[in-house]
């Protein structure tokens, strides 16, 4: 297989932000077409990820909405920042990435995490350096072997009859047809694993890393070169002796969903790897609070709520779902906050306000936030909302969450220590 080192194109997006102007003929529209069609299903979203405007004298208008992430079209990059920093600083990606390594299953090793300058690594190498670190490990005891049904004929049965083929039979009843099952090392684990770094060797930068992916095919080469589907991937389970290759399954999974449609061809080019924002996000602001919840004793949970009595016409009960809810050592509620994909300016607006104040009316929590991401330090802000119907005051408190502290040993933590803080009443201590 050839690697080709002509470095690709590189365009730079930020999600919602102004359009790019760029030659048309960077561009391979077909497959850009075909790339948003699939990233828009795949990602439930309901308009193309990257809109295109063709805007005449060989010229295009590039915007992105509603992802993050990296996407290969044909030799073009096109990298796409979150909506709340820039894409002219390196250091999102390793924000992106920190974010992922929790929300899509804390595989990476923070060993790994700190000793490279994650700011210089795209996110494939991200990914290789993970795949490679557990590949390494795993490896090291063997890949997992299994067993493949092989049809055979003999005059032994050397496994059991083989209705399908009675018809040899009954020709020549000397000669018994029958199934047997051999154990090989050709399995769906083992092609992920070829494919994912024949995938990776030809995406990264790094040549060395290129190299130690390289080895790894070679170490491969007795098994098949396509990968499995991605529904028979998604079932392959890991004995506790091979929970060394995890992470290397995972990664593999992430590679099959952003291959485009041409790998199950044997072809090697990675359409790229998009993450819908806002899902991210409020995944990872559950997290956080999870890990916060868990350090006090309490716990959290997200769980549809109804409420309201119908008392005339026809209808059903009103219903509201907060992002997160805590629950004392007792089961009651006490706070409730929800995850604000959206810039903070100098107040929430109208409709976020009223969803939380609803939903710790509803569940009788005085204390209801709005979490919203930002790239700077900036301190909170408490409002008392009181009933005007005799009721408890309620206090709103928009929270905001430095991403930009995950560029810092001990990020998430301090993340943690910003919703425990929270929790803990501390930011209400002058009220």
């Amino acid at each position: 297989m050839a690697y080709t080192l002509t470095a690709p194109v590189r365009i730079k997006l930020q999600e919602y932000g102004e359009p790019i102007v760029h030659q048309a003929k960077d561009i391979d529209l077909r497959t850009l077409a075909e790339t948003n069609k699939r990233w828009r299903k795949t990602l439930g979203l309901s308009r193309d990820p990257i809109r295109v405007e063709d805007i005449g004298n060989g010229l295009l208008k590039l915007r992105a909405e509603a992802v993050t992430g990296v996407v290969r079209i044909g030799n073009t990059d096109i990298e796409i920042s979150p909506k709340f920093l820039s894409a002219t600083v390196g250091s999102w990606q390793t924000v992106l990435w920190r974010i992922l390594t929790v929300v899509e299953g804390s595989h990476l090793d923070e060993n790994l995490t700190a000793a490279h300058q994650l700011e210089s690594l795209s996110i494939p190498d991200l990914l290789a350096e993970m795949f490679l670190s557990s590949y390494g490990k795993g490896a090291a005891r063997g890949l997992p072997r299994g067993y493949v049904a092989e049809q055979r004929a003999g005059y032994t049965l050397r496994g059991r009859l083989d209705t399908s083929r009675l018809g040899e039979w009954v020709a020549r009843p000397w000669v018994l047809p029958y199934v047997t099952d051999l154990l090989t090392d050709d399995t769906a684990l083992a092609r992920l694993l070829r494919w994912s770094a024949e995938c990776l060797a030809a995406t990264v930068k790094a040549p060395s890393r290129a190299r130690a992916l390289r080895e790894v095919v070679a170490g491969l080469a007795h098994v098949g070169r396509r990968p499995p589907q991605l529904l028979e991937a998604q079932r392959i389970s890991l004995g506790p002796q091979h929970q060394g290759l995890e992470a290397a399954r995972v990664v593999g999974l992430l590679l099959l969903e952003g291959s485009g449609v041409h790998h199950t061809s044997g072809e090697h080019a990675l359409s790229g790897f998009l993450w819908n924002s806002d899902t991210i996000y409020e995944n990872y602001v559950y997290w956080l609070c999870h890990r916060a919840a868990s350090q006090r004793g309490i716990r959290v949970n997200k769980d549809g709520i109804k409420f309201g009595q119908l008392i005339k016409g026809d209808g059903s009960k009103l219903e509201t779902t907060p992002d997160v809810v805590f629950h004392d050592t007792d089961g009651f509620r006490v706070a409730i906050t929800d995850a604000k994909y959206k810039r903070l300016g100098s107040r929430p607006k109208a409709s976020d306000t009223y969803q939380v104040l609803t939903a710790g009316h509803v569940l009788g929590c005085q204390r209801v936030s709005l979490t919203y991401p930002v790239a700077m330090n900036r301190k909170p802000t408490v409002w008392r909302v009181s009933s005007a119907l005799g009721g408890n005051d309620i206090e709103l408190t928009a929270l905001p969450i430095n991403l930009m502290r995950l560029t810092l040993s001990g990020g998430h933590e301090a993340l943690i220590d910003i919703i425990g803080d929270w929790l803990d009443g501390e930011l209400f201590a002058t009220k």
